[in-house]
């Protein structure tokens, strides 16, 4: 194992920050698996799954069992980390521009398209090479104005070239599931059953290009640009490992362990391993559908995450006490009650929770803000 310090300059004078990546593995060894943790930086399930992992993949070097090449940046947000308001932290955007970390990520078929041309040939690996390597050409070009384009183009230095790119998030309350690309179905399939996901969001444009997308939907791009010279060789999601609060080390060394299954069947450790879990169910992202609060007031619940509800059933509640009035919440399409906002109480007009099911009922940026 080796560990890489990256600088990261900071926003006034006098101030750095550093972003850590740490390597099991020769470089240049395949499948390369990227994993990080804490881009929205009050979102620990994640790094402390990654906590766990770590040592699972020291005592596998120990053993001579790494033949691919890992690397984990288990906090992946040192913006964020610094950045606390009113005693919390604020997490899923930086204070100073109100940036999501989680969007506007380089589109490197933009960058690097037109100097692909010429470049590709009939050799499909050759051209995975030559792509990644202009890839990462155009990161070492790219325009950084503020300290979350620096963050954002330092990340992607090291999984431009990625096979495999798992962005470990949470919800507020949620059941673990995960958003995915058409691309690569078999690794959407092994993901679920390693990790015990109980859903994928399937969508190959979401809008606002998200970490996970950023990897994947170049690829589509210069496939429909160059046709059959392209190939689909990364799979990228945003796996959510449930609510904010669901912080153990119980959970975590469990997490953790899934994912050295996931890691083996990929083939980037050697061993024996059974993926304990049944396949995810698979609906459109465009069909998960949310909740917004009709009224102001104090939030209640009749249902859980993980329940299966009917359009127009009843979820919970929301009581404006000064005006002895309650409003109900009625689930806005048939399917999976996914997640819930963790807070009680919530304003006129803010998302609550949402509801997946297989019948398209959106269109346009589908992610939340």
């Amino acid at each position: 194992m080796r560990t890489e310090t990256v600088p990261l300059s900071g926003p006034s004078p006098g101030t750095t920050r550093t972003l850590t990546r740490h390597h099991w593995g020769q470089e240049g060894a395949r499948p390369k698996v990227y994993l990080q943790g804490g881009l929205h930086a009050d979102e620990m399930p994640g790094p402390l799954a990654l906590y766990h992992l770590m040592q699972l993949l020291d005592l596998a070097e120990a053993e001579g069992r790494i033949v691919g090449h890992v690397v984990v940046v288990p906090l992946a947000n040192p913006i964020g980390l610094s950045e606390w308001l009113l005693h919390k932290p604020v997490g899923r955007r930086d204070l100073e521009g109100a940036h999501n970390f989680n969007r506007g990520y380089p589109d490197l078929a933009a960058l690097a398209g037109d100097g692909l041309e010429g470049q590709l040939g009939a050799d499909p690996a050759a051209n995975v090479a030559t792509i990644r390597a202009a890839f990462g050409k155009a990161l070492v070009g790219a325009k950084i104005e503020t300290e979350v384009d620096e963050l954002r183009i330092r990340l992607m230095e090291a999984t431009h070239d990625a096979d495999i790119v798992l962005d470990l998030h949470c919800d507020h309350r949620a059941v673990m599931h995960f958003y995915a690309s058409t691309a690569r179905p078999e690794i959407t399939d092994l993901l679920s059953r390693c990790t015990g996901a109980e859903l994928a969001l399937i969508e190959d444009s979401s809008g606002g290009n998200a970490f996970d997308e950023a990897h994947t939907a170049p690829w589509r791009a210069l496939r429909d640009r160059f046709g059959d010279k392209v190939p689909q060789p990364c799979f990228s999601t945003t796996l959510e490992y449930r609510g904010q609060l669901d912080v153990s080390d119980a959970v975590a060394a469990e997490d953790a362990g899934g994912l050295m299954t996931f890691l083996v069947e990929l083939g980037a450790l050697t061993g024996e391993a059974d993926p304990a879990h049944g396949p995810a169910e698979e609906m459109p992202l465009a069909g998960a559908v949310e909740f917004m609060a009709p009224i102001g007031g104090i939030v209640t619940w009749v249902t859980d995450p993980g329940d299966r509800v009917a359009e127009g059933q009843l979820l919970g509640h929301v009581t404006d006490p000064a005006a002895r009035r309650r409003e109900d919440l009625l689930a806005p399409t048939t399917g999976l009650l996914f997640r819930q906002e963790l807070w009680t109480t919530c304003l006129k007009g803010q998302g609550l929770c949402h509801v997946a099911g297989h019948e398209i009922r959106r269109q346009g940026d589908l992610l939340s803000n």
